[in-house]
């Protein structure tokens, strides 16, 4: 059996909880299980001997004391970098997880979406979470046509969510909904369990008709506090926000000292 959301909408923390904390870190993971949050959203890159580790942008300059592109670092050389001090000097000492890691740190504690960022990363992910006894308790994300063919050879367990390709700018709204209208059959049709959208691609509509394809409406990356009532209010059964325990009080499942939530 895949994952299986909860009765209640779903609060995912975006690289863990990224507001206040070094996303991809230790701490933003532990902070989002303490807040409440339902799943934690990693992103997933492969080292140059080919480690699946937590990072979203190709480039280390962007979250870590490295330079260079991180394919061209082993997990050796990855390991011995800062990826907290980026945040501010009271965060210095974090470091880059790797799947591994991750898996054991969330482990009876808190289910996990692996964006996966590259095709390179799908069957090292796979092995990882396969090994790990852990298939029940994660979703991949970051998954268009190209990578469910590679899921599909490599196993039948593992939810997966499709993304649709990105909407160019400057296209109409009738445009953007049929591209959007097209991914919802395509994800059907490969055997997605739900659909993952940025959050101004999702009207009233387009949630009946992913929910009347079988799918469910996943919707990122949302930290304004009338749009995540809007959500809710259309159906939408997860949400991923960079301010989890703002949304959990939203929600009136978390108190929370934290106040405001600052526009997408």
């Amino acid at each position: 059996m895949s994952y299986q959301l909860p009765p209640w909408p779903q609060i995912i923390a975006h690289r863990g909880d990224s507001g206040p904390a070094p996303e991809n870190t230790r701490l933003a993971i532990e902070r989002a299980i303490d807040v409440g949050a339902d799943m934690v959203e990693v992103d997933i890159r492969l080292t140059k001997d080919d480690v699946p580790v937590l990072m979203h942008y190709p480039r280390l300059e962007e979250t870590t004391t490295g330079s260079g592109l991180l394919a061209d670092r082993t997990w050796e050389e990855v390991q011995r970098l800062d990826a907290g001090v980026w945040k501010g000097s009271e965060f210095a000492g974090e470091r880059v997880l790797s799947l591994d890691e991750t898996l054991d740190l969330a482990r009876d504690r808190i289910p996990l979406n692996l964006d996966l960022k590259t095709s390179d990363a799908i069957l090292p992910s796979i092995a990882a979470v396969r090994d790990a006894g852990l298939i029940d308790d994660v979703v991949i994300s970051g998954c268009q046509g190209e990578c469910f063919g590679i899921m599909a050879e490599a196993t039948a367990d593992l939810g997966t969510l499709f993304n649709p390709d990105r909407v160019p700018g400057g296209i109409g709204s009738d445009a953007a909904r049929s591209i959007v209208r097209r991914a919802i059959e395509q994800a059907s049709k490969l055997g997605a369990v739900g659909i993952n959208l940025r959050n101004g691609l999702v009207d009233p509509d387009v949630v009946v008709s992913a929910q009347t394809a079988g799918l469910g409406v996943w919707v990122f990356t949302v930290d304004d506090k009338k749009r995540f009532a809007e959500l809710l209010a259309m159906g939408v059964k997860s949400v991923t926000t960079n301010w989890p325990a703002r949304m959990l009080a939203l929600a009136g499942r978390r108190s929370s000292s934290e106040t405001g939530a600052s526009a997408e």
